[in-house]
């Protein structure tokens, strides 16, 4: 049984969500294939910095992830956010596409010199051909470049920089051209294959399946997604608001996150109990969260569980 955190390890939060300039086929939040439309909402600053205040009392060793289904450099409230969370001593861990990142963003990014901030960069390609069936329709190149500048110009020891590769059909054949680009470039990278919109695992060709996956999902041991109005949803997921677990700004974090319906939730995930009707049923992104096994090679720490691999230079 995987460790139940007294509070969450990481807050991925949706300061503001409903806005990136991408519509990635494969995003639960704004893939034209989902056919509901993602309305834009914002999390005012005063309820921003409450809910870090709150936070940081808790725990301060707790990751902020500053979006859920969202780019989050399109929040123009992001610069107080991130400043707000180095006055907190709060971690930052930002997932971005990189579009909007002009020089203004990276020297601001380059000059937060003691805040410890991991960014990484959904590329999912080593050509253009290719980002453009995965990701849209946007110059990979101008990307790297981004990439680079962070890696040959930050100051900050603290400040980690990795990219993303999910594998699905149009873009498997350079999964290990792409390992072999950034390893030794990237802090980090991570590799793992899709899930789809019924939150089904791409099975990739010659994948073996375990037999010893435990039943229970990190989302509900270890992280908690709260929406711009405060609502916890289940995870990042749910896009579109269809759970509520309680908000947060009525109940506190700590009675929400130890309180029935997450227990109950936990448990009947645990116990494979889920009807058909719930949000969680027949997930399995499970299996990417958790069973991994890790080990050192040469420079790198590795993590690995058969749907995904992360390099970290140690």
């Amino acid at each position: 049984m995987r460790e139940k955190y007294r509070f969450p390890r990481k807050f991925q939060i949706g300061f503001q969500e409903g806005t990136c300039p991408l519509r990635c086929n494969k995003c639960f939040a704004f893939s034209p294939k989902i056919g509901r439309v993602k309305k834009a909402t914002k999390m005012s600053m005063e309820n921003a910095k409450r809910l870090l205040d709150e936070i940081a009392e808790l725990n301060n060793d707790s990751i902020i992830q500053p979006h859920m289904q969202t780019e989050p450099f399109a929040n123009m409230d992001l610069k107080q956010i991130i400043r707000y969370c180095g006055e907190k001593n709060l971690t930052m861990s930002i997932i971005t596409n990189g579009i909007l990142l002009d020089r203004e963003w990276l020297d601001f990014i380059i000059s937060q010199s003691e805040q410890r901030i991991t960014m990484s960069f959904s590329l999912d390609a080593v050509s253009q051909e290719t980002y453009e069936k995965v990701r849209g329709n946007y110059q990979l190149e101008l990307i790297e470049e981004r990439i680079n500048f962070l890696l040959n110009n930050r100051k900050n020891t603290r400040l980690r920089i990795g990219v993303n590769f999910v594998i699905e059909k149009a873009n498997k054949k350079e999964k290990e051209v792409f390992l072999e680009k950034w390893k030794y470039l990237a802090d980090v990278v991570r590799i793992g294959t899709l899930i789809s919109h019924d939150k089904k695992t791409y099975k990739l060709e010659g994948m073996k399946e375990r037999r010893d996956w435990v039943l229970e999902c990190d989302s509900l041991n270890e992280i908690m997604a709260i929406d711009s109005d405060g609502s916890v949803r289940v995870c990042p997921m749910d896009a579109f608001g269809d759970t509520n677990l309680g908000n947060v700004f009525e109940e506190g974090i700590e009675a929400i996150w130890n309180g029935s319906k997450m227990e109950e939730l936990r448990n009947n995930i645990k116990l494979n109990g889920l009807s058909n009707k719930e949000f969680c049923f027949g997930c399995e992104a499970y299996k990417h969260e958790g069973n991994f096994i890790h080990r050192v090679e040469n420079e790198f720490e590795i993590a690995e569980n058969g749907y995904q691999i992360h390099y970290n230079h140690r």
